[in-house]
């Protein structure tokens, strides 16, 4: 096998070990393995040591240069204002839970979908109106309307 194609082998799987690794770091160094194969092929000296100098400097180029731009790219906008108007305000249902043995924790219903919900007031029953007064991770705060 030639230096090129092994350099472009390694490059590939270097690659594909990035969909496994999830890091978003290795790819760079995939690529550079690529590109050190295509610059073999294209002429590139593989003694004293070019070669590795040079897949060592195109890699960390990429990493340090494009990492954060495709890093952006992929994980889109990221807001979190405006979710807790959401919900906030808002009428649901009691579906279960709010008992004396619950420590004023339950399930509502809320546009269709269950939510854990938890209450300073207990004793609510099953159908009962509540009020979301706000958030608490996944959970949400509510009082007896």
């Amino acid at each position: 096998m030639s230096v090129a194609l092994w350099w472009i082998v390694v490059g590939f799987g270097v690659v594909i070990a990035e969909l496994f690794l999830n890091s978003f770091v290795v790819v760079f160094f995939g690529a550079g393995a690529l590109l050190t194969g295509l610059a073999i092929w294209l002429g590139l000296p593989t003694t004293g040591g070019l070669q590795y100098l040079f897949f060592v400097v195109v890699s960390l180029a990429l990493l340090f240069g494009l990492r954060s731009h495709f890093r952006r790219l992929l994980q889109g906008d990221v807001a979190d204002a405006g979710v807790d108007e959401d919900f906030i305000g808002y009428e649901a249902r009691v579906i279960d839970g709010f008992g004396e043995s619950d420590q004023g924790r339950g399930r509502i219903d809320y546009r269709g979908a269950a939510w854990q919900a938890r209450c300073s007031q207990s004793l609510l029953s099953p159908g009962a109106i509540v009020k979301i007064v706000s958030r608490d991770g996944i959970s949400l705060v509510v009082e007896r309307i």
